[in-house]
C-alpha cells in the first residue's frame, strides 16, 4: 500500500470553512450529483430502478473524474455543474461516448455487420492513433502513481472517438469498410469501458 497525498478540495465559488458555515461533505456532495442528473433524465425508457442507478453511476463519475484528473499533490478544483455536464471534460462525458458505442455495436449486430480489422478503409481516423497508446498510458499512470494520465487519454480518445462518430456512417450495409468501422468502435469500447474502471468507474450500457 502507498498512500498517495492530494491538497485541499476548494469549489469553483471559493474555500470552504466552518466559520463560513459551507462545509460539505462527501456524501452530500455525491446526493447532490445524482439528484441533479435524476432531473435531467428525461428518457423514459428506464425503469424507475434503472434511472436510479444510472444517475448514482454518473453522479460517482462525475466527482471521481473532477478529481482524477488533476495532478497529485495538487488543490482540487471542483466544479460542480462542469462535472456533471455530458459536454466536454468531464466523467459523464466518457460514460456518454462509452454508452454511444455500446448502441452502435448494437446496430451492427442487428444488421448482422460483424467486426473485421482487415477490411482497411483508404483512410486513416484520428482514434485509431490513439487506441494503440493504451497501454503505455496505463503503465506510466500505474508507474508514476498519476492517474490523471489514464483520464486525460480517455478524454482525448473521446473527443476523437465522437468525431469519427460524427463524420460517418458507421453501420452502413452498402459501405465494404463498415466491418472495419464497427471493429474501430468495438475496440473504442473496450478500451473506454477498461481505462473507466482503472478510474473505478462504472460504464453504463445506456445512458
Amino acid at each position: 500500500m502507498k498512500h498517495i497525498t492530494h491538497g485541499m478540495m476548494r469549489f469553483a465559488f471559493g474555500k470552504m470553512g466552518s466559520r463560513k458555515g459551507n462545509v460539505i461533505t462527501g456524501e452530500s456532495l455525491l446526493n447532490d450529483a445524482r439528484d441533479t442528473i435524476l432531473e435531467k433524465m428525461t428518457d423514459r425508457e428506464f425503469s424507475n430502478e434503472e434511472r436510479e442507478k444510472i444517475a448514482s453511476d454518473v453522479g460517482v463519475a462525475a466527482i471521481k473524474y473532477s478529481i482524477l484528473k488533476q495532478n497529485i499533490g495538487g488543490d482540487i478544483i471542483y466544479d460542480f455543474e462542469k462535472s456533471i455536464s455530458v459536454d466536454g471534460d468531464s466523467g459523464p462525458y466518457l460514460q456518454y461516448s462509452y454508452a454511444r458505442a455500446n448502441s452502435v455495436l448494437e446496430k451492427a449486430q442487428k444488421e448482422n455487420i460483424l467486426p473485421d480489422p482487415h477490411a482497411f478503409p483508404p483512410e486513416t481516423f484520428e482514434v485509431e492513433k490513439l487506441l494503440y497508446k493504451f497501454p503505455e498510458i496505463v503503465f506510466r499512470s500505474a508507474s508514476e502513481y498519476e492517474p490523471h494520465y489514464v483520464a486525460n487519454y480517455l478524454i482525448e480518445v473521446a473527443r476523437a472517438y465522437n468525431s469519427f462518430y460524427g463524420n460517418n456512417m458507421i453501420v452502413d450495409k452498402t459501405d465494404k469498410a463498415s466491418s472495419y468501422k464497427v471493429a474501430l468502435t468495438y475496440t473504442f469500447s473496450f478500451v473506454m469501458k477498461t481505462g473507466l474502471h482503472l478510474l473505478g468507474i462504472e460504464a453504463p450500457k445506456k445512458m
